[in-house]
């Protein structure tokens, strides 16, 4: 397989690194990007080669992978000499894209696919250092499917499939647990910031209860994992953070109370929660502790 790269950011620099040195019958032809130095710099890092012109890079692969940001795929596709494409895989790594936005591409006998690593790429040149650990999920034509699940395979990595009308939601379900905790983690460190700690002291504060919590959850089960005052049914407690709590944080603290209670059902079959339950509906039990 002859793999040539459009785009050279982090998650172009990141795949052709890891598959340079961990994937069989492969090789990464090399690069082609708008931006000359990122170009130069990634075809160094992979040792390939770096294209100035695109139908070159085409002519040279036969397999493209498009790794440009979602709002530029559909360009770069449009920007392709569909004549030059007869028998070659052509795929992106958006996550909420589907193959679909290679708009008649199997009319010039092309094989149209999405890849996505379940991975947050933050470095050009380190990424690709973690990714024996990431699970890549594919979406495509069935040619695709088994060329690319052949690939990733042979790096070791697990590979799942999912239909193409999935590709919303499974991207969705990526970014709360990727962006949407960072989010959660900065209102916690917010709310101490409140009460005179410094934002320095609040990750000192929350990082071994973070950590401590994921490692728990995929190492064991979130059920296993969960404990505090809605696991263990310490309605008082409960009232008291509702009460304690304004605006923004109070919203964030009963919705994903809600949640965190059906865990604990599900953790605690036998265990009574109906006091909770009713006090995260925004039932008024204020006089009751």
């Amino acid at each position: 397989m002859n793999i040539g790269i459009i785009g050279a950011g982090r998650v172009g620099c990141s795949i052709g690194k890891y598959l340079t040195e961990h994937a069989d019958d492969c090789t990464v032809v090399g690069y082609f990007s708008r931006t000359h130095d990122k170009i130069t710099d990634a075809a160094d890092f992979t040792c390939s080669k770096a294209f100035s012109d695109l139908d070159e890079l085409i002519k040279s692969s036969d397999t493209l992978l498009i790794t440009t940001p979602d709002d530029s795929i559909k360009d770069v596709w449009d920007c392709i000499d569909k004549q030059t494409i007869n028998g070659k895989i052509i795929c992106h790594f958006s996550g909420s894209l589907s193959s679909d936005v290679f708009e008649d591409i199997l009319e010039f006998g092309a094989f149209p696919g999405s890849v996505h690593p379940m991975y947050a790429f933050s470095d050009r040149f380190q990424s690709y250092k973690n990714l024996n650990e990431v699970v890549f999920t594919l979406e495509g034509h069935s040619f695709f499917l088994k060329r690319m699940d052949l690939l990733f395979s042979s790096c070791g990595n697990t590979v799942c499939l999912i239909e193409k009308d999935n590709k919303v939601k499974y991207h969705a379900a990526a970014s709360m647990v990727s962006n949407h905790m960072l989010a959660l983690l900065d209102t916690g460190i917010s709310l101490l910031q409140e009460i005179g700690f410094s934002r320095e002291d609040g990750y000192k504060v929350f990082s071994p209860l973070v950590k401590n919590n994921i490692c728990n959850a995929v190492d064991s089960s979130i059920e296993a994992s969960l404990t505090g005052p809605i696991e263990r049914g310490d309605f008082n407690t409960v009232v008291k953070h509702l009460n304690g709590l304004q605006g923004y944080p109070k919203e964030v603290y009963g919705l994903l109370g809600k949640n965190v209670l059906e865990i604990a059902k599900r953790k605690n079959a036998d265990k009574d929660y109906l006091r909770i339950e009713r006090i995260l509906n925004n039932e008024n039990h204020s006089n009751d502790i």
